[in-house]
């Protein structure tokens, strides 16, 4: 049988190790930990190979960033991941160790972050699901995605009925905020812009919209959607139901409801 690959993770808090370990359940790895003694992780990263390196950045007897250099100076392929409940400047540190750091996962640990993290790993795709019949949900690998602000995500739920064409400024104000003014519409796009690149970029889906000046683009090609499959008559799932927390997804029900009815 072959060997697993291996995942390392250096960190001086146990509860901080056991959490981990929590979101990161199901992932076909060998674990090895490091509580007391760090550095000892810098011998073993040389020796085996392992994938990645999961590690607390400020820990009394070890400096994460300077132990990450030497793990790196030994191994040539491994990929680092800070873990942390302080900030740091992340851009700062990745640029002095190169793109061999993924990124930083911070204290308590998202899962969806995790899981993020171990698809670049494994360098596999995610899978990005938008479900429309009932209320609309995104999903990356089987898990919900939580949005800072509920235009963010009804923001992509109108760039899933748009199928990929391209969502201009001006239509979506006209659907997420028809009776404002507009310039506070505008603020209050940019504002739920921004917001949603933050959400797709920490879920690791950041090229699933694609963010233009005064335009935005769902790129189906890397998703599944109930709708769309609807659309392509690949699934008779829907049952009356579809996003009834907006009032503009009724004009997208209508004619569903009549193509259920045979009548389109």
């Amino acid at each position: 049988m072959a060997e697993k690959n291996k995942i390392i993770i250096v960190d001086d808090e146990p509860q901080a190790l056991a959490s981990f370990l929590l979101t990161s359940l199901g992932k076909d790895f060998d674990y090895r930990f490091y509580c007391d003694n760090p550095y000892d992780a810098v011998a073993y990263v040389e020796k085996h190979p392992v994938q990645a390196v999961f590690m607390d950045i400020r820990m009394p007897n070890a400096n994460g960033v300077d132990l990450a250099r030497e793990i790196l100076a030994v191994n040539k392929t491994v990929k680092i991941i800070f873990i942390t409940a302080f900030t740091f400047d992340e851009k700062a540190i990745t640029t002095e160790l190169g793109d061999r750091v993924l990124g930083f996962a911070y204290k308590p640990f998202d899962p969806v972050k995790i899981s993020t993290f171990f698809a670049q790993i494994e360098e596999r795709r995610r899978d990005i699901e938008l479900r429309t019949f009932a209320s609309f949900d995104l999903f990356v690998d089987g898990t919900p995605v939580e949005f800072t602000s509920s235009k963010s995500k009804e923001l992509l739920a109108v760039l899933t009925v748009h199928n990929g064409s391209t969502l201009t400024l001006e239509a979506s104000i006209a659907k997420l905020w028809p009776n404002h003014k507009v310039e506070l519409s505008k603020r209050l796009y940019r504002d739920a812009k921004i917001r949603l690149k933050a959400v797709l970029e920490n879920a690791g889906i950041g090229d699933l919209v694609t963010f233009g000046y005064g335009f935005l683009r769902i790129n189906r090609e890397i998703a599944r959607c109930d709708y769309w499959d609807f659309q392509a008559n690949k699934v008779k799932a829907y049952m009356g139901v579809f996003m009834p927390e907006y009032e503009w997804a009724k004009e997208y029900k209508y004619p569903m409801d009549l193509k259920m009815a045979g009548l389109k």
